[in-house]
């Protein structure tokens, strides 16, 4: 039989599990649990929110990595080491 609780018992109850599941993590789990998190935070942002968020990290990032991303020889889609 499950407990009926209240929405500030639940809350606290899923705040002391996370704890518990987090406290038990190594830094390879939390790294990856991080990249997962930030990487689904920016899957529902525009393009331009994007370009928002990353210049407020470094303001000529962005070009840099769309500069990555659509320069084949970065990309090395072929996985030739560069060789085409």
């Amino acid at each position: 039989m499950t407990k009926e609780l209240t929405s500030a018992q639940r809350d606290e109850l899923i705040e002391q599990f996370v704890e518990i599941q987090v406290d038990s993590m190594d830094h390879q789990s939390l790294y990856e649990l991080a990249t997962e998190y930030i990487t689904n935070s920016f899957d529902r942002l525009t393009d331009s929110e994007i370009k928002e968020r990353v210049d407020c990290y470094d303001d000529e990032l962005y070009d840099e990595l769309v500069d990555n991303v659509t320069n084949e020889t970065v990309l090395d889609i072929n996985n030739t080491g560069g060789k085409f």
